[in-house]
C-alpha cells in the first residue's frame, strides 16, 4: 500500500496530543518531548489549521462581497414581508411566506438602523452559515475530520452556494432546512430532541417550496421500505397540512393553486408560451441534467461520480444513508420541475431549483479526493469534477451579474441561447466577454485558485505516480528481452 501524501494524512477523530510530564515533578526534557511527537500527527495538525483558515476565509469573502440589488423572486419575497410586517396586510404573492417569516429578526434590526433591505440581504448567508455549523456538529464524531473539512470547504468554495447567499430568494431556506433536517433526523444515535428538530426543519423547508412535496414523498417512501416503519408518513402528512394551511390562511382555500395560470412569453422555442406543466418530460429531464447553461452535470458534477462503494468505508454507513436520501430528494425535484414551463429557474445564475444538490455532490467529491486506491481514470474524473465545481463557485461569485443580454432582449425571445449553448452559458460566457475585474474580484479568483491547488494536490500526486508506473511498465514491455521470434 502506498504511503499517503502530505495532503492525504488522515486525522484521527478525537486525537489529542499528550503532554510529557515527569513523575518526579522536575522540568520536562523539552528536546525529548518534541522528539516524541509523531511526524504524521504534526502534519495533520498543520493541514487542519490551513483548511480551517481556508474555510474561514471563504466565509469572510462571501460576507464582505458586495450584494447586487434585489431582483426577481427575491424582491417579491422581500416586498411581501414588508407588506405583512409594516402594513399589516396579507400579501398575495404566489410564493410561500414561511421562509421570509424567519427573517423577521433581521427586519427588526434593519428597522432599527433605518433600512431593512441591506440587513435582510444577509439572510441567506446566515442560513448557510448556520447549516455549516450544524453539519459540523452532527458529523464531527461520525466521520474522519479531514473528510469533513473537505466537505465543508467544497460547500463554501466548490459549489453554487455563492450565487444563493447574495439575495432573498427562497431556495437557500429549503436547501438548508431539508438538507440539515434529514441529517439530524435520520442519523442513528441522535437524541429525540435532535430528531424532532430535524423533521421540523424538513417540514418547514418543504412547505416553503410546495413543489418539493413530491421529493419528500420519495424520501419518505424509501425510509418506510428501509426501516419497515409507517410512522415516516406522518412527516409527509405534516408537510401537506402546512402547505394547505398556509393556502387557507392567505387565500381562503386550502387547495388554492397559486401557479394555475402561470406561464411565460412566446419565444423561439416550440413549447414556450404555455402555462403550468407544459414542457415535455423527457426534454425537461435532458435539459436539467445536461444543458450547458443550467445542467446539473456542469454545475454539480459530483452528483455523477460513482462513489457508492467508497462512501460507507470513508464516511460511515450512517452518513452514506443520508447521502442517498439527499440524492433521492434531488431526483424528486428533477422529476417535478422537468415538466414545468420554467424548468430553468428564470433569469438566475445556474439551476437554482436544485440547490440542495450541493450536499450530495460536495460529499461525493470529498470522498473521491481521499480515495488513494482509485485508478487513473477515476482520478481524472475526480480532477475534472473538482475543477468544474471550484470554477463554478468562483464564477458565481465574481461573474454572477454578468449577463449576455442577447438572450433576454425582445421579451426573452432568444433566452434558450443561455440555456443550451456553451458560449452563452454563465460558466463560459466570462471567457467570451472578458470583463475588467476589480481588486476584490481578483482576490476572490486567487483564493479559489489556492483552494483548488490544495484540494487537487493529492489527486495530481496519485496521477503522477500512476503515469510513472505506466511508463515503467511500458518500457519493460518494449525491452528486447521480453520479445521472442
Amino acid at each position: 500500500m502506498e504511503a499517503p501524501a502530505v495532503g492525504e494524512v488522515r486525522e484521527e477523530s478525537g486525537a489529542r496530543a499528550e503532554s510529557a510530564e515527569p513523575s518526579d515533578g522536575s522540568e520536562p526534557d523539552r528536546e525529548r518531548s518534541e522528539s516524541t511527537v509523531p511526524p504524521g500527527r504534526s502534519r495533520a495538525r498543520i493541514a487542519a489549521l490551513l483548511e480551517w483558515l481556508l474555510l474561514g476565509g471563504g466565509m469572510l469573502l462571501l460576507a464582505v462581497y458586495p450584494r447586487p440589488p434585489m431582483m426577481g423572486d427575491g424582491l417579491v419575497r422581500y416586498q411581501a414581508l414588508l407588506q405583512l410586517l409594516e402594513q399589516r396586510q396579507m400579501p398575495e404573492m404566489a410564493y410561500s411566506l414561511i421562509g421570509p417569516l424567519f427573517a423577521t429578526p433581521l427586519w427588526v434590526i434593519g428597522r432599527w438602523y433605518g433600512d431593512p433591505q441591506p440587513v435582510l440581504a444577509q439572510y441567506n448567508l446566515l442560513l448557510f452559515g448556520f447549516a455549516l455549523v450544524a453539519v459540523h456538529l452532527l458529523l464531527r464524531d461520525r466521520m474522519d475530520r479531514r473528510l469533513l473539512r473537505r466537505f465543508l470547504l467544497l460547500l463554501v468554495a466548490g459549489s453554487m452556494a455563492a450565487a444563493h447567499v447574495q439575495d432573498f430568494y427562497g431556495e437557500m431556506f429549503t436547501a438548508t432546512t431539508v438538507g440539515v433536517g434529514l441529517l439530524a433526523a435520520t442519523l442513528p444515535g441522535t437524541g429525540r430532541t435532535t430528531r424532532l428538530a430535524g423533521w421540523t426543519g424538513v417540514v418547514l423547508g418543504v412547505a416553503n417550496t410546495p413543489a418539493s412535496v413530491v421529493a419528500l414523498g420519495l424520501v419518505v417512501g424509501l425510509l418506510c421500505l428501509r426501516e419497515r416503519r409507517l410512522r415516516y408518513l406522518l412527516v409527509l402528512l405534516a408537510a401537506g397540512l402546512l402547505v394547505a394551511g398556509e393556502a387557507w390562511l392567505r387565500f381562503g382555500d386550502p387547495l388554492h393553486r397559486a401557479y394555475a395560470n402561470n406561464g411565460g412569453g412566446q419565444t423561439v422555442m416550440p413549447y414556450s408560451g404555455e402555462p403550468g406543466f407544459s414542457y415535455p418530460l423527457l426534454l425537461g429531464l435532458a435539459a436539467i441534467l445536461f444543458s450547458f447553461g443550467k445542467g446539473l452535470l456542469w454545475f454539480t458534477p459530483g452528483l455523477f461520480l460513482p462513489v457508492r462503494r467508497w462512501l460507507p468505508e470513508r464516511a460511515g454507513r450512517d452518513v452514506a444513508g443520508v447521502w442517498l436520501l439527499w440524492l433521492v430528494f434531488v431526483a424528486g425535484l428533477v422529476l417535478v420541475y422537468a415538466s414545468w414551463w420554467a424548468w430553468y429557474g428564470g433569469l438566475y445564475w445556474g439551476p437554482r431549483f436544485f440547490l440542495l444538490a450541493i450536499l450530495p455532490a460536495s460529499l461525493a467529491l470529498a470522498v473521491r479526493l481521499g480515495a488513494a486506491e482509485a485508478g487513473p481514470w477515476a482520478n481524472l474524473a475526480t480532477l475534472a469534477a473538482v475543477l468544474l465545481s471550484v470554477w463554478g463557485a468562483a464564477n458565481s461569485l465574481v461573474y454572477g451579474q454578468l449577463w449576455p443580454w442577447t438572450c433576454y432582449d425582445n421579451n426573452y425571445y432568444l433566452e434558450s441561447l443561455c440555456h443550451f449553448t456553451p458560449e452563452f452559458s454563465p460558466l463560459w460566457y466570462p471567457l467570451v466577454a472578458q470583463p475588467a475585474l476589480t481588486g476584490l474580484q481578483r482576490v476572490a479568483l486567487a483564493g479559489h485558485a489556492v483552494l483548488l491547488l490544495w484540494l487537487v494536490g493529492p489527486v495530481l500526486a496519485r496521477l503522477a505516480r500512476q503515469a510513472g508506473a505506466a511508463l515503467r511498465s511500458g518500457r519493460s514491455a518494449w525491452s528486447p528481452r521480453n520479445w521472442g521470434w
